[in-house]
């Protein structure tokens, strides 16, 4: 009986450390990183550089996931009702974890509530790209101008609601201008209209625009993060250029389901952080138009939370209205 109870007793402990070993061994299948826009952006691009590395460290397949829709919010919402088992995840910039949310009353998540932060793990800067006829060599020209004639100059957006459309807002409120704002349907229309003098200015995607800038069709007066981008190390920020603390940034940051473990939020925040550490993968990512940044969960989470109400300010000051 003694022997029978030890026997028992042996297997117990001996399911218990299958069970251990179970957990312990995430991940023990694909990783599904789902991207919320269409394939060939700088979102996806980051994933895809990504995930050979993550597939090297972790010892699993790493899936990139394409789920465009709604401004990144189908993609979102895919995942916020995903399973917390660390097997799908979200890449993406901040508009479905804050404009949009702010915007739509249709979403069907929050993204306090129902994810669990990862890591920031970079941004990208937007550039003040203005018509090469446009009398403005500066900053300080351009505002001038602008405070002679109100409402003359026309500014160009990638879309209404867009981070484009937004750093007009905050450029107008910062400088005490008014730039009258038309939308355009993307970023390339957007800046064909200011090489064309449709429009005089453009806040637009740096990489997109280096070609147009590097070969004279329009000039850069300043990029809107308060460190200078990488692409454009000789482009001064706003911040330099007469508007001190002005800062709007597309960030691209990783988001689990709620309910996703700890050690398994933890494991995937230390992988990601060592390859944003790998200076071919930073180099990589900079001419993408991505500035590298790493962070903890913590450090994120306490980030998102501050940055939700400060683009729901963003949306009311540019008129958007709740949908």
């Amino acid at each position: 009986m003694i022997r029978s109870l030890g026997r028992l007793a042996g297997l117990v402990w001996l399911l218990l450390g299958c069970v251990s070993g179970a957990h312990a061994a995430y991940p023990d299948k694909p990783i599904h990183i789902v991207v919320p826009y269409t394939p060939g952006g700088t979102v996806d691009l980051l994933a895809r550089a990504m995930a050979p590395l993550l597939n090297k460290d972790l010892g699993q397949q790493i899936v990139v996931e394409n789920r465009p829709g709604a401004g990144g919010s189908v993609g979102a919402e895919y995942v916020a009702q995903a399973p917390g088992d660390g097997y799908t995840l979200l890449l993406s910039t901040n508009s479905p974890l804050t404009t949009n949310v702010v915007l739509f009353k249709s979403i069907k998540y929050k993204p306090l509530q129902d994810f669990v932060p990862i890591i920031l793990a970079g941004e990208n800067s937007l550039a003040l790209a203005v018509n090469v006829k446009l009398p403005a060599k500066s900053v300080p020209e351009l505002i001038a101008l602008a405070k002679k004639e109100p409402g003359k100059l026309i500014g160009a957006s990638s879309g209404n609601g867009t981070t484009s459309h937004l750093s007009l807002t905050e450029f107008n409120k910062d400088a005490g201008v008014t730039i009258t704002h038309v939308p355009y349907p993307g970023g390339v229309p957007s800046l064909t209209a200011v090489i064309s003098g449709e429009a005089q200015l453009v806040f637009c995607d740096i990489v997109p625009a280096l070609p147009m800038i590097n070969d004279g069709r329009v000039r850069a007066l300043a990029t809107t993060g308060l460190s200078r981008s990488g692409v454009t190390p000789n482009v001064p920020t706003l911040d330099e250029s007469s508007l001190k603390g002005f800062s709007v940034t597309a960030w691209i940051a990783m988001v689990a389901p709620k309910g996703t473990p700890a050690a398994v939020v933890d494991k995937l925040n230390t992988e990601i952080n060592e390859i944003l550490k790998q200076p071919d993968f930073r180099q990589h990512i900079i001419k993408i138009g991505i500035d590298p940044i790493g962070d903890t969960p913590q450090e994120f989470g306490k980030y998102l939370a501050d940055q939700i109400p400060v683009w729901r300010q963003r949306a009311i000051a540019a008129g958007l209205k709740v949908e």
